[in-house]
Order: C-alpha cells, then sequence, then structure tokens
C-alpha cells in the first residue's frame, strides 16, 4: 500500500511540474538522413507517415527499444528509428517573419522567413531573440516566439 501511495505521489509530481512548465522538459533532436520514414507505430511494418528531410527538428516523446516517438512542427506524433536521430543543431520556422541584423530586433532587415524555413542555430537563446543562419550562409536574428525546436 505505502508503495502504491508513493508511486502515485510521484507520477502527481511529475504531472503538476509539466503542467507548470511543459517546455522546460521538452528535448529536441534533427534528422540525420536525407530522407527519414516516420511511422504509424515503433516498427517498420506499421503505416508510414511522412518523410523529413536531413536537419528536421522534432521533440522526444517517448523512447523504446530502437524507436523514437516524436512530435513535429505541425503537431504531428509518429515513430521514426532512433539511429535515424541526432543532436539538434536545426530549428524550423512556424511563422513567417523577418530576420534582423541585431539581436533586439531593430534595424536592417536581412530577410523573410516563411513557415517550414530550417535554419541553424548559432547562439542558445537570450531572449527573445535567437541567432540563426541560414544555409546561404547569412546570419541573423530571430524571434524565438517563430521557432520550432528550441
Amino acid at each position: 500500500m505505502r508503495l502504491a501511495a508513493t508511486l502515485a505521489a510521484a507520477v502527481f509530481a511529475v504531472a503538476a511540474g509539466a503542467a507548470v512548465n511543459p517546455a522546460a522538459a521538452a528535448e529536441f533532436r534533427q534528422t540525420l538522413e536525407a530522407a527519414t520514414v516516420s511511422y504509424e507505430g515503433p516498427s517498420k511494418k506499421a503505416t508510414p507517415q511522412f518523410i523529413y528531410s536531413r536537419g528536421t527538428p522534432v521533440e522526444v516523446v517517448v523512447q523504446i527499444e530502437g524507436w523514437t516517438k516524436v512530435r513535429d512542427a505541425q503537431g504531428a506524433l509518429t515513430w521514426v528509428e532512433r539511429r535515424a536521430l541526432g543532436e539538434r543543431s536545426q530549428v524550423q520556422v512556424t511563422t513567417a517573419t523577418e530576420v534582423f541584423a541585431n539581436p533586439e530586433g531593430t534595424g536592417a532587415v536581412l530577410y523573410r522567413a516563411e513557415p517550414g524555413l530550417l535554419l541553424t542555430l548559432v547562439a542558445p537563446p537570450a531572449g527573445r531573440f535567437v541567432q540563426v543562419r541560414h544555409r546561404d550562409g547569412v546570419t541573423g536574428f530571430i524571434r524565438a516566439d517563430a521557432l520550432f525546436g528550441l
């Protein structure tokens, strides 16, 4: 009985902590292969769902026996092989926004980032803006709330 009460208390504490700050526990990875297939379940025999391009950030939901359940920028939940995921270095634009030359969001607009664009994370978020690099080499600052994968 005491074990059940302790376990219930632990589950409640974890659930309460997640409800207070769900983003604090988020773990992000990115796809390593040019075409990473995701599946409906944790098996290659399951129905294929999506094909992600190399560098697509995904949020890790759960890991079991060589498979990882992930959430993508659109909110879809699918399974990918764990070996197809690596350390996250890219983020994905979710809302059209400008990329600025300085970290305050003022100054010259370098380009307009459209939803779906993958950008390399140059530095961890510090405030409302994040330093990113476009695949063309242009480095600038974008609003953190316009990105998935942080």
